[in-house]
């Protein structure tokens, strides 16, 4: 997987709305499959946004 930029920096209300979007939601004693789209114009830190998410939860997950 590629690495996040040593250059990214804020973005912090975007990461908190993915956090907050995949915490573990159970029904019916099983976790729900989760989703998020994220979109905007090309060159605007989506693919970074992304990077820095899975980094931060790659030990929380077994597939991302």
């Amino acid at each position: 997987m590629p690495c996040v930029s040593q250059n990214f920096t804020g973005q912090e209300f975007y990461l908190e709305k993915l956090h907050e979007h995949f915490k573990n939601k159970i029904s019916n004693g099983k976790s729900e499959r989760r989703m998020f789209l994220l979109y905007g114009m090309g060159g605007i830190g989506k693919t970074q946004i992304c990077l820095k998410f899975t980094d931060e939860k790659n030990d929380q997950w077994v597939f991302i």
